[in-house]
């Protein structure tokens, strides 16, 4: 039998995670503030930064997807409706404002009230898959572990 030539306890494994999750912020802060700086500073068109745009997002939507099964520490059926209602309205709210403020003011395009409101139409549509799924992965986290713990 071969012996593993790094062995790592729980304690040695533990700092390996640590270090692995602060790479993994400094990496997504850098990669937001590199779109930001393409996108504000030197208007770059789209085409340039939505790449990164995309990846940047799919991956920081697949981590909090597979913290909310793998963990199963949010249990969805403990909420009350009206705090998830309001965390949505929140959600939604900050989504908006930062559309109006982006196209607005960093961008200087003239925003007419029809625009404002396909703006919150559209941030609601993709807010609310972006919930449902969360939700949905939430939920089945918790049966999951629910199951482990029989």
């Amino acid at each position: 039998m071969t012996k593993k030539p790094f062995k790592l306890d729980e304690r040695d494994l533990n700092i390996f995670r640590k270090i692995c999750t602060t790479l993994y912020l400094i990496t997504i802060y850098t990669l937001v503030g590199i779109v930001s700086y393409r996108q504000f500073v030197l208007h770059q068109p789209s085409a340039e930064w939505n790449d990164i745009a995309m990846l940047l997002t799919i991956n920081i939507l697949a981590t909090l997807g597979a913290y909310l099964y793998i963990t199963g520490v949010v249990d969805i059926r403990k909420f009350k409706f009206r705090h998830v209602l309001i965390g949505f309205a929140g959600f939604v709210a900050v989504g908006v404002a930062f559309t109006i403020i982006k196209y607005a003011v960093i961008l200087g395009q003239d925003l007419s009230w029809g625009d404002v409101w396909d703006i919150l139409w559209i941030v609601v549509k993709i807010s609310g898959l972006l919930a449902l799924g969360l939700i949905l992965l939430a939920y089945l986290g918790s049966r999951r572990i629910e199951k482990q713990i029989e």
